[in-house]
């Protein structure tokens, strides 16, 4: 028994060791990014400041609020979308602002989620699940998630521009994780779909 207990142990450990070395491969990344696009790193950084676009908590399993932004049909299409949780930079999806006056279809969409419909979705209460690309278990528990649930109010496809692995939002709230957590999601699904948003419940028509 001792020994099984040590084993879970060191197993905890090497995944505790593994989502942070994901975390920093995902930050560096994003820092050659920034590289690559010269002074737009350094216009982007200073958007941050300026808005003080710092996350705090919102509840153990709900995410964290972030700024929310004017959403009318019609450009621009500016988003926030770098943030800082818990002292660090990262890159997380939009939560609010302008987009197309069409809406995303509902559901689980396997396919690349175009931020300016979904962000109308957002506004009329949906929650938006987005995963990173090419990875076919996650897509896999995604899908199993949203039929479980019902696609009602919900829109899940892939999404490679952010820190994450998976990241759930709705209009002004973003739950952002490593790696796939079902309690995390359901918990921020069942609290939040359907009731946020500047009209919130218009997602109930439409799914």
């Amino acid at each position: 028994m001792a020994q099984d207990q040590r084993q879970r142990r060191r197993d905890g450990s090497r995944r505790a060791q593994a989502s942070r070395q994901r975390r920093q491969d995902a930050r560096q990344q994003h820092k050659r990014k920034n590289l690559i696009y010269g002074g737009a790193g350094a216009v982007v950084g200073a958007i941050v400041i300026a808005l003080g676009v710092v996350l705090q908590s919102g509840g153990a399993d709900l995410g964290f609020s972030v700024r929310t932004l004017g959403g009318v049909h019609a450009p621009p299409f500016d988003y926030v979308r770098d943030v800082v949780i818990d002292g660090e930079p990262e890159r997380v999806p939009p939560t609010s602002g302008n987009h197309l006056p069409q809406t995303s279809p509902y559901g689980f969409l396997g396919d690349a989620l175009i931020p300016e419909n979904v962000v109308h979705n957002m506004e009329h209460g949906s929650v938006v699940i987005w995963y990173q690309p090419d990875d076919a278990v996650l897509a896999g528990q995604v899908h199993q998630l949203v039929r479980g649930l019902g696609s009602q109010c919900i829109v899940a496809g892939t999404y490679s521009d952010m820190t994450f692995a998976i990241t759930a939002t709705v209009w002004g709230r973003v739950l952002p994780l490593d790696r796939y957590d079902e309690s995390q999601l359901r918990a921020f699904i069942s609290e939040y779909r359907g009731s946020e948003g500047p009209e919130p419940g218009v997602c109930r028509q439409q799914s």
